[in-house]
């Protein structure tokens, strides 16, 4: 660096200045030669003592360099984005093109292989020099230049803004404090260490350090390939890279002159022929020498689908922790450091390859230049028993900014506030899940009936033991404005039925259904506590993200197990070592009976639901979401292997999605064969038995006693008991034919029980129902859940007459339509052909046949 010239008014005050540096710079320059004199001269001089508090030791220290992130790629890793405080490549010296390293000496210190440091002739010119006599000239050898670089760039990683500017400071001090540091490194270092020690710390222009990418920024190639001009070129602008860069056509000139002053001097010391110097000094530095490429810093330079899950791995390295401790530090300031210096590979768990195929149905299905609303759509597919992020992808481009335009956006909708900014959205009935959980967990039976008509619930019909809630008077309706009776939580389910749930969670603790959601995985996007009160189980409380909600449902495919999601596999710092990334974490989040009944059920719901069904013979669990007004859809679900939840809503506003109500199910379906076979096979448990009956038990067969008798000996198990009006039967006048739910069916207590007696009309052939002695005779086929349409089938292929079916109609909800809920004679029993048969079937609230 060119010494700064004092003013002649200033003279006396640099002579005097002058002679105590010279006299020390004097002793420096010694100490090139024999150290041990300037050890005697400092301690026999106190004039000196400036000499004494100067730094002894130095060394060449790491540059910051660019971090790399991998995604897989067909099972290898393939670098998706690099990321930097400075964009530097560093080399090693075999790297180092000959010409850039003889373009540095001719141009910056022809002496730099003779002096021990720090040159007697450059420091006394620069003496000269101010006091005003020849022109401006530097005393700054190339590893004096490298100290003061090293201070400056230490200086600025730990935040040390004073001492950092004091480097770029005329001081006798600071080129004193360089020229000790200096000797250091001469007595320490080859000249061809710190001659690359420089090609990798120096600055070519804004944010560009190194040579390596100098190069390629400035001329879209690496640095073994530079030519003697650009090699020039890019020396020329070390002295001054705000003046001399080459991104700026306004520079080209002044990093001419220089450049040619460098390629002259390469000839003059010899490193190059009179023919080669002509030849590049005859091309012009112009728009046509250089080929400048754009920047390739973090993620909206990465690879294109995978950039919201870039900016998701930077901040997991930015804010997660291992051990208490963030990932690359102990301290928020010590990973900051570690970030800015840089060189890490970080290789992450998104298989680009369903992350492409994924995007493309999103992009496909749901436009980022949509403009009748603000429409958002994210996907989030997870490894089941690992939390692996395999996919991350959404409708929006990645634009890191607040100016985003219409088709993009910084907020990344997959991932909570803290990983990506997102507040989430509303998850309607995906929400049920966990109160199913809760039912399940709490000992209920998926299979008993439940009362699922329409009411409305007073203030404090809900407990929620942890905030002291009393709730408010509800009203829940269901799709549609659709009316059930009595039903199963797995028809609950399958249906989505809001007043079924509402009944199931009257039974619980709204504060242990939250709870059972966290340790599933799914917490409040914004990071806060849950939203408790009524409404909540039904998906209109707390906003959640598409991440949390795969999360919950890869704890049901694992049976049980919560494993935290993780993007980083591994990372390898600089020196080849191993960097900690955050444990995978997993823990038995609901046992794996409770995990199994979860998987029966919601692969019914799956199996009923065929728009969400993906093709092939693997199991999948399901469930879909819709908040009021359609604003926010959801289809959330999972195999054996592959967790994933989609969304399509509303970024802001309230437009409804009713005429794209299905392109959850486009998405969830594709998205998941796209996974499945890349990631296939795999079985969910066997469901347990004692769990799925839970707290139900058979009902006792009352069949043949009297309506009174039957009815008081159930109520006195704490059955409610209804008497329906008598029916055509084989028992005598007031007996009991037979009842809903028929003999053996699962029920608790709080299932409602209808007894239908029989008038006796048929009694007079019941002595032909005996069991004939052949025993080839008939039985009768098990008819219940058939539709009467498939019963009447049964019973003709069985050998009697379906003419001979009595039918009774009972409002079970619209879910049992049509289906045979109780029969008498029962299953297994003997009968003849023209034997009758009673059944009772589903109708609705009007009674009578709805159509069957």
């Amino acid at each position: 660096m060119a010494a700064t010239r004092h003013k002649p008014g200033s003279l006396l005050g640099s002579l005097l200045g002058l002679i105590g540096f010279s006299a020390i710079a004097g002793i420096l320059v010694s100490a090139t030669l024999t150290p041990a004199l300037a050890v005697a001269s400092t301690t026999a001089n106190s004039s000196l003592d400036v000499f004494e508090s100067l730094p002894s030791y130095a060394q060449i220290t790491e540059q910051a360099e660019r971090n790399r992130i991998y995604g897989m790629r067909d099972g290898q890793p393939v670098e998706i984005a690099s990321f930097y405080a400075q964009d530097r490549q560093v080399l090693q010296w075999q790297q180092v093109p000959r010409n850039a390293v003889e373009a540095l000496i001719a141009g910056e210190d022809r002496r730099f292989y003779t002096h021990g440091g720090v040159d007697a002739p450059s420091v006394v010119r620069a003496g000269l020099s101010q006091l005003g006599f020849g022109g401006d000239s530097g005393a700054s050898t190339l590893t004096m230049q490298l100290v003061r670089q090293q201070i400056a760039m230490d200086a600025f990683i730990r935040g040390d803004q004073e001492t950092y500017e004091q480097q770029y400071e005329a001081s006798y001090q600071r080129k004193l404090a360089e020229m000790r540091l200096a000797i250091g490194l001469e007595q320490r270092y080859t000249k061809n260490e710190i001659v690359l020690a420089y090609l990798n710390i120096a600055n070519f222009g804004g944010n560009v350090y190194g040579i390596e990418a100098g190069a390629q920024r400035i001329f879209g190639k690496p640095a073994s390939e530079l030519s003697i001009g650009e090699s020039a070129a890019l020396i020329a602008t070390v002295q001054n890279p705000s003046t001399r860069n080459l991104f700026s056509a306004d520079n080209f000139a002044r990093n001419q002159e220089r450049r040619d002053f460098i390629i002259s001097s390469m000839a003059a010391e010899g490193y190059i022929t009179a023919e080669q110097r002509d030849e590049a000094l005859a091309i012009p530095v112009d728009e046509a020498f250089v080929n400048i490429q754009p920047p390739n810093n973090g993620c909206i330079a990465g690879y294109d689908s995978a950039r919201f899950f870039c900016d998701y791995v930077q901040r997991v390295l930015q804010t997660d922790q291992v051990d208490g401790h963030h990932i690359l530090g102990a301290t928020p300031e010590d990973n900051a450091a570690a970030l800015f210096q840089g060189g890490y590979q970080i290789y992450t768990s998104i298989d680009l390859n369903l992350n492409d195929a994924v995007q493309a149905m999103v992009d496909a299905n749901v436009p980022n230049d949509e403009t009748r609303w603000q429409s958002g759509a994210a996907v989030t597919q997870l490894e089941v028993g690992t939390g692996r992020i395999l996919t991350m992808v959404q409708n929006k481009d990645y634009f890191p900014t607040e100016d985003a335009p219409p088709t993009a956006t910084s907020v990344n909708f997959n991932a909570d506030y803290a990983h990506g900014r997102s507040g989430g959205f509303q998850p309607g009935s995906g929400f049920k899940i966990f109160t199913l959980a809760q039912w399940v967990i709490d000992g209920h039976s998926v299979n008993e009936q439940l009362d699922a008509t329409r009411e409305k619930w007073p203030q404090g019909s809900f407990t929620a033991s942890c905030t002291g809630l009393v709730s408010e008077e509800w009203d829940p309706q269901n799709n549609e404005g659709q009316e059930y009776t009595r039903m199963t939580p797995t028809e609950i389910m399958v249906n989505s039925v809001n007043t079924g749930i509402a009944r199931m969670a009257s039974e619980m603790d709204l504060c242990d259904i939250h709870e059972t959601a966290e340790r599933m995985g799914t917490t409040p996007a914004n990071g806060g506590d849950w939203e408790i009160f009524a409404p909540a189980v039904i998906g209109s409380g707390s906003n959640v993200t598409p991440m949390g909600m795969a999360e919950a449902f890869a704890t049901i495919a694992n049976g049980g197990i919560h494993c935290e999601p993780t993007a980083i596999d591994r990372i390898v710092a600089r020196d080849g070592s191993e960097v900690q990334p955050p444990a995978q974490q997993c823990q038995q989040a609901i046992t794996p009976e409770v995990a199994s009944v979860l998987q029966l059920t919601l692969e019914t719901v799956t199996q009923r639901n065929p728009l969400n069904n993906p093709a092939g013979a693997t199991p999948v669990i399901s469930k879909t979401g819709t908040s009021n007004g359609v604003v926010q859809t959801w289809v959330n679900g999972a195999s054996p292997t592959i967790a994933t939840s989609v969304w399509v809503g509303n970024i802001v506003g309230n437009y409804s999605l009713q005429p794209r109500w299905n392109i959850r199910s486009t998405l969830f379906r594709g998205a998941m064969e796209e996974a499945m076979a890349r990631y296939p096979g795999g079985e969910f448990l066997t469901p347990d038995a004692e769990t799925v009956r839970g707290s139900a038990s058979e009902l006792p067969n009352v069949a043949g006693q009297s309506a009174a008798d039957a009815q008081a000996s159930l109520e006195a198990l704490g059955f409610t008991v209804q008497v329906a009006n008598p029916i055509d039967g084989l028992q005598a006048e007031g007996l009991v034919e037979y009842t809903a739910p028929g003999a053996g069916s699962l029920v608790t207590t709080a299932t409602p029980i209808i007894i239908y007696p029989s008038n006796g009309a048929l009694v007079a052939g019941a002595g032909e129902t005996e069991a004939p002695a052949d025993p080839n005779a008939q039985t009768w086929p098990n008819l219940v859940t058939q539709s009467l349409t498939d019963a009447r089938a049964t019973l003709s292929g069985a050998g009697f007459d379906p003419a001979n079916v009595q039918v009774s109609w009972q409002d079970y909800g619209e879910e049992f339509l049509c289906q045979v809920l109780a029969q008498n004679p029962e299953p297994e029993t003997a009968g003849a052909p023209g034997d009758p048969i009673s059944v009772v079937v589903g109708t609705n609230a009007s009674g009578g046949d709805p159509g069957c």
